[in-house]
Protein backbone atom coordinates (compact mmCIF):
# COMPACT_ATOMS: atom_id res chain seq x y z
CA UNK A 1 0.00 0.00 0.00
CA UNK A 2 1.46 3.62 -0.79
CA UNK A 3 1.72 6.30 1.67
CA UNK A 4 -1.34 8.33 0.82
CA UNK A 5 -4.51 10.40 2.42
CA UNK A 6 -6.38 7.44 0.84
CA UNK A 7 -3.97 4.98 2.32
CA UNK A 8 -4.11 6.03 5.39
CA UNK A 9 -7.99 6.17 5.28
CA UNK A 10 -8.03 2.39 4.73
CA UNK A 11 -5.99 1.24 7.18
CA UNK A 12 -7.71 3.65 9.78
CA UNK A 13 -10.78 2.34 8.55
CA UNK A 14 -9.66 -1.21 8.58
CA UNK A 15 -8.40 -0.62 12.55
CA UNK A 16 -11.77 1.45 13.63
CA UNK A 17 -13.66 -1.52 11.88
CA UNK A 18 -14.78 -3.66 14.86
CA UNK A 19 -16.11 -0.15 17.02
CA UNK A 20 -17.68 1.50 13.66
CA UNK A 21 -21.15 0.73 15.37
CA UNK A 22 -20.40 2.17 18.71
CA UNK A 23 -19.10 5.47 17.15
CA UNK A 24 -21.74 5.99 15.10
CA UNK A 25 -24.09 5.97 17.86
CA UNK A 26 -22.02 7.72 20.16
CA UNK A 27 -21.63 10.14 17.32
CA UNK A 28 -25.90 10.32 17.03
CA UNK A 29 -25.96 10.45 20.12
CA UNK A 30 -23.64 13.86 20.48
CA UNK A 31 -25.79 15.11 17.93
CA UNK A 32 -28.99 15.11 19.84
CA UNK A 33 -27.32 16.59 22.83
CA UNK A 34 -25.93 19.72 20.98
CA UNK A 35 -29.67 20.00 19.04
CA UNK A 36 -31.15 20.02 22.71
CA UNK A 37 -28.10 22.56 23.81
CA UNK A 38 -29.04 25.01 20.65
CA UNK A 39 -32.59 24.71 21.03
CA UNK A 40 -32.26 26.13 24.46
CA UNK A 41 -29.17 28.67 23.72
CA UNK A 42 -31.23 31.52 25.09
CA UNK A 43 -30.17 30.24 28.77
CA UNK A 44 -27.05 29.25 27.65
CA UNK A 45 -23.47 29.35 30.43
CA UNK A 46 -20.95 28.58 28.37
CA UNK A 47 -18.40 29.55 30.02
CA UNK A 48 -18.23 27.22 33.03
CA UNK A 49 -19.44 24.47 30.62
CA UNK A 50 -16.32 24.82 28.07
CA UNK A 51 -13.95 24.87 31.34
CA UNK A 52 -15.88 21.87 32.61
CA UNK A 53 -15.17 20.23 29.31
CA UNK A 54 -11.51 21.46 29.33
CA UNK A 55 -11.02 19.33 32.44
CA UNK A 56 -12.59 16.47 31.81
CA UNK A 57 -10.45 16.75 28.50
CA UNK A 58 -7.45 16.82 30.43
CA UNK A 59 -8.18 14.40 32.56
CA UNK A 60 -9.18 11.98 29.61
CA UNK A 61 -5.83 13.08 28.12
CA UNK A 62 -3.95 12.14 31.11
CA UNK A 63 -5.42 8.55 31.33
CA UNK A 64 -5.46 8.34 27.82
CA UNK A 65 -1.65 8.76 27.28
CA UNK A 66 -1.22 6.05 30.20
CA UNK A 67 -3.36 3.44 29.19
CA UNK A 68 -2.36 3.51 25.35
CA UNK A 69 0.78 1.74 26.09
CA UNK A 70 -1.53 -0.55 27.50
CA UNK A 71 -3.71 -0.87 25.10
CA UNK A 72 -1.16 -1.63 22.67
CA UNK A 73 0.02 -4.83 24.83
CA UNK A 74 3.30 -2.98 25.45
CA UNK A 75 4.17 -2.13 29.12
CA UNK A 76 5.59 1.58 29.91
CA UNK A 77 8.93 0.46 30.07
CA UNK A 78 9.09 -0.89 26.42
CA UNK A 79 9.05 3.11 25.43
CA UNK A 80 12.22 3.68 24.19
CA UNK A 81 12.73 6.74 21.81
CA UNK A 82 11.47 10.29 21.48
CA UNK A 83 9.11 9.20 18.67
CA UNK A 84 7.87 6.61 21.14
CA UNK A 85 6.79 9.32 23.92
CA UNK A 86 5.33 11.70 21.13
CA UNK A 87 3.15 8.97 19.70
CA UNK A 88 1.74 8.43 23.47
CA UNK A 89 1.23 11.75 24.13
CA UNK A 90 0.22 13.24 20.66
CA UNK A 91 -2.70 10.25 21.01
CA UNK A 92 -3.55 11.42 24.38
CA UNK A 93 -4.05 14.40 23.55
CA UNK A 94 -6.24 13.55 20.64
CA UNK A 95 -8.20 11.03 22.63
CA UNK A 96 -8.44 13.94 25.39
CA UNK A 97 -9.58 16.47 23.01
CA UNK A 98 -12.40 13.74 21.53
CA UNK A 99 -13.31 13.23 25.03
CA UNK A 100 -13.67 17.40 25.72
CA UNK A 101 -15.47 17.60 22.81
CA UNK A 102 -18.24 14.62 23.23
CA UNK A 103 -18.56 16.23 26.92
CA UNK A 104 -19.54 19.25 26.51
CA UNK A 105 -23.12 19.03 25.67
CA UNK A 106 -23.60 17.27 28.99
CA UNK A 107 -21.90 19.14 30.52
CA UNK A 108 -23.53 22.34 29.02
CA UNK A 109 -26.75 21.18 29.75
CA UNK A 110 -26.09 20.41 33.64
CA UNK A 111 -25.04 23.79 34.12
CA UNK A 112 -27.07 26.15 31.98
CA UNK A 113 -29.56 28.23 33.97
CA UNK A 114 -32.66 27.39 35.28
CA UNK A 115 -35.68 28.06 33.07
Amino acid sequence: MEFSPLGVVAVVLELLNPVLPLLGALFAAWVALMGLVIARRQRLRVAPAVRGAAVVGVIGAVVAALAIPLWSGASPLQLQSVIDFFAVVGGGIGLGVAIGVLSYPVIQLMVQNPA
